[in-house]
């Protein structure tokens, strides 16, 4: 996924450069905000004090959830802080201000600006939501939308190769597991972090690929959007089936190999060898993940009136993903 995205950095790292007028001009004001905002969140500062003040709350209420995640943030911070910061000067990448003088090449412990990989911004905010989203699971989704909005800001505010913000990520996702679960399982933790978190980069990686790539005519491409349209679909009726009417699926077809199949599915339909093969081995992980008898049907857990709007809301989010995967096609080539 990595080296796809290596042929996007240098491109979009220009297209966000033309998005900004000359000097003499000001540029637009909500890319200003948007670019602010996310530098000044993103901040150590701003994580450190975030975690201080969910310590003071745990403390001055005796409430030892708030404290836990106050401590685990803050170890989850430094931890962070001090492998990126290793990672930043070993590697030695150029910013993207440097792309017209330098194009990818690497000077370890070179100084200022030559500090690209991994993102700090990124990598932090992701370690603290990442404890956040442990310690409060209802408030997981805002949690790590903040965290992407924050990343995604270092690439608009130029600072940053989609690569940068990409590895600070899956460094601060796999930090933050690290610091809630106890030091002794520090392996595992951080193995099923880079499991739970692969989906969702390779989701990110499938919609870079759609709209930054024209269409292409070839069989092969062609194949694999129709094969990939035909198996999201037949992934999604088994999903439904096993989440609602367990009666109604063979004894084979098991939660995890119809999410598989969906995963797959929209991969394919990409039309991009590279990214259905990335989409394979995510989805091979958990499907094989799924076979240890915890993956049970929604009607053996989940019973009432939310369970058809659950699933609703969820087929709905999958058929607009498979139609926006044949209509976004080449929305903004590189």
């Amino acid at each position: 996924m990595f080296v796809g995205l290596l042929e996007w950095d240098v491109p979009l790292a220009r297209f966000v450069h033309s998005l900004y007028p000359p000097a003499v001009s000001v540029p637009h004001p909500w890319l200003v905000l948007f670019s602010d905002l996310g530098d000044r969140l993103g901040k150590g500062e701003s994580l450190a004090l975030l975690s201080l003040l969910l310590l003071a709350v745990g403390y001055g209420f005796t409430d030892q959830q708030w404290k836990d995640a106050g401590r685990q943030s803050l170890i989850a911070h430094g931890l962070v802080a001090v492998v990126a910061t290793i990672l930043k000067h070993t590697i030695g990448r150029p910013r993207p201000k440097f792309i017209d003088t330098s194009h990818f090449e690497f000077s370890p412990a070179a100084g200022s600006g030559w500090d690209s990989f991994p993102s700090g911004h990124a990598s932090a905010s992701f370690a603290v939501a990442t404890v956040l989203a442990a310690k409060f699971p209802r408030a997981r989704w805002p949690l790590f939308a903040v965290a992407v909005a924050i990343a995604a800001s270092r690439v608009v505010r130029g600072s940053h190769y989609p690569t940068d913000v990409a590895g600070g990520a899956v460094l601060g996702c796999v930090m933050g597991m690290i610091a809630v679960h106890p030091w002794g399982e520090w392996w595992t933790a951080a193995r099923n972090s880079v499991c739970r978190i692969a989906p969702f980069f390779a989701v990110t990686f499938a919609f870079v690929w759609t709209v930054t790539q024209l269409p292409s005519k070839g069989w092969l491409t062609q194949s694999l959007l129709c094969g990939g349209g035909a198996l999201t679909l037949a992934g999604l009726a088994g999903h439904v089936a096993w989440r609602l009417r367990p009666s109604w699926r063979p004894a084979w077809l098991s939660g995890s190999l119809a999410r598989a199949l969906m995963g797959l599915g929209l991969g394919m339909t990409t039309g991009s060898l590279l990214v259905t093969t990335v989409a394979l081995l995510v989805c091979v992980a958990h499907w094989l993940e799924g076979l240890d008898g915890q993956d049970l049907p929604m009607a053996d857990v989940l019973v009432g009136g939310w369970t058809g709007v659950a699933e609703g809301l969820f087929v709905a989010a999958v058929l607009l993903m498979l139609v926006a995967s044949y209509f976004l096609k080449g929305l903004v080539p590189m």
